[in-house]
Order: C-alpha cells, then sequence, then structure tokens
C-alpha cells in the first residue's frame, strides 16, 4: 500500500492595494444660519410680508425664518417700524430712476409710477408700509429726488410739485394695495367674480339708478391699467392746471392795475 502524498498548503494571499482616499463631502449649507445683516434680515422681512401680510410682519417671525432669536435682529434693526422703513425702501429701490427730460417728462411720470405700481402690488400690503413716512431713507429720497425732478421739468411750480407729491405717492399707494388683495386669489375665481360684478350692474333697474345703469358698461369694462393711467392723467393734469394756476393769480397781484410793483 502506497504512501499517500499530503496537500500543499495554499499559497497566501497577495495583500490588497491600499484603498484610495475617499471624496470629501462638503457640508451643505442648507439649514445653516445665515451670517445676518441689515440686507439679509430686509430680504427674510419682504419673504414675511409675502406670506403673512403687514399685519403678520414682526421680528419675531423674521427672526424665525432665520433661524435665530429675535433679540438678535435688535443688533441691526431697532424694532418693527424701522423694519418696515427698510422694507419699504428696498422695494422702491427696485424702481428704475432716470434723468429728468423736460420733452418727455410726462412720459418718464407716468412709468416711474407705473413701476412703483407694480412692486408694490407685487408683495402682499407693501403699499401699506410707505403709508404715513415721509422720504428718509437713501433709496425712497432718490425716487423723491427723481419724480419731483421730473415735475419741475414739466414746469410744474414748486408750491405745487411739494402738494402733489403727496398726492401722487397716496394714489400710486392705494391703488397698488388694491391691487394686492388679489395677488394669491385664483384667476378663475378673480374672473368668475367681476363677471359676476358686470352682471349685477347690467341687471340693475333703470328707473331706480338710471344713472349708473347708463354709465355701467363704462363703469365695469375698463381693466386696471386703463384706471390706473386714467387717474394719473387726471392728477397731473389737475397739477399743471393748479400750477398755471397760481401763475396767472401772482401775474395779476403783481400787475399796475392790482396795486403791485409791475
Amino acid at each position: 500500500m502506497g504512501t499517500s502524498s499530503q496537500e500543499k498548503p495554499p499559497a497566501p494571499a497577495a495583500p490588497l492595494p491600499a484603498a484610495p482616499p475617499r471624496v470629501a463631502r462638503r457640508t451643505s449649507a442648507r439649514g445653516r444660519k445665515p451670517t445676518l445683516s441689515v440686507p439679509v434680515i430686509v430680504a427674510a422681512a419682504i419673504e414675511v410680508l409675502d406670506e403673512a401680510g403687514f399685519a403678520g410682519l414682526s421680528m419675531r417671525r423674521v427672526a424665525g425664518r432665520l433661524g435665530t432669536g429675535a433679540a438678535s435682529l435688535y443688533a441691526h434693526v431697532s424694532g418693527r417700524e424701522e423694519l418696515l422703513e427698510l422694507v419699504f425702501d428696498a422695494l422702491v429701490g427696485q424702481v428704475k430712476l432716470e434723468t429728468p427730460d423736460p420733452a418727455r417728462w410726462r412720459e418718464q411720470a407716468h412709468r416711474l409710477l407705473r413701476d412703483l405700481r407694480d412692486v408694490l402690488a407685487s408683495h402682499t400690503d407693501a403699499a401699506l408700509a410707505g403709508l404715513g413716512r415721509v422720504p428718509t431713507s437713501p433709496q425712497t429720497l432718490a425716487a423723491a429726488e427723481v419724480l419731483t425732478g421730473v415735475l419741475r421739468a414739466g414746469g410744474l411750480s414748486d408750491r405745487v410739485i411739494a402738494l402733489g407729491f403727496d398726492q401722487l405717492i397716496l394714489y400710486v399707494s392705494a391703488f397698488a394695495y388694491e391691487a394686492g388683495l388679489y395677488r394669491k386669489a385664483d384667476p378663475a375665481e378673480i374672473e368668475r367674480y367681476f363677471a359676476g360684478v358686470h352682471a349685477f350692474y347690467a341687471g340693475l333697474p333703470a328707473g331706480r339708478y338710471p344713472v349708473l345703469t347708463a354709465i355701467a358698461p363704462l363703469m365695469t369694462g375698463p381693466d386696471a391699467d386703463d384706471r390706473f393711467e386714467f387717474g394719473l392723467n387726471v392728477l397731473i393734469a389737475g397739477l399743471e392746471a393748479a400750477s398755471t394756476a397760481e401763475a396767472a393769480q401772482a401775474r395779476q397781484e403783481h400787475s399796475p392795475d392790482h396795486g403791485g410793483q409791475p
């Protein structure tokens, strides 16, 4: 009986090469608290304004959006009133300004005020942030300087410009606020509502409301842009008429027949 041959042990496995270094993952910036600054706080405040409206804008809500406490905001903003002023200033800063041109002053006034309306109407209740505020912040002052300069380029008197400026801004703010009321509504629902308004006025009894029924198509027909431009035309024409009357009265008061100096 022969001897069995002994099996040879398996050769040791060759060692694996060193694994390549793993790609380092960059930490996502999402969720990281932004470095607080006035522009960062104002941007967050505009977002809160869009969601919660004028009444819902608070230091606490803005701080919550930034992932911090309200106390942190007070190092940059004194409180809600200053925040509202900064928000309004930032929004007005989006309006394109140009050098007043006497040959185009009406066109310039319409475009500037139309752009202001559009900016304010695109943010919930933003027009309310500017009501009752005299321009004192940088971008509102810049816009006020251009608008008054445009009116002066049109030949309006300084008194009419000074008093008319308020009326123009109040008109634009009111129009923008009303337009903003429908910003978040369903367009189909808005269309149904105004179709109902048209039908309502068309169905008024003429014997009881003779004037309203006569002008109903003109009341319900023009769209928002037509109404806005009409109002601006009326206001600007009124300012021109007031300025002309003021100049005529001044000439009369200084005429020899009036007892003044020639």
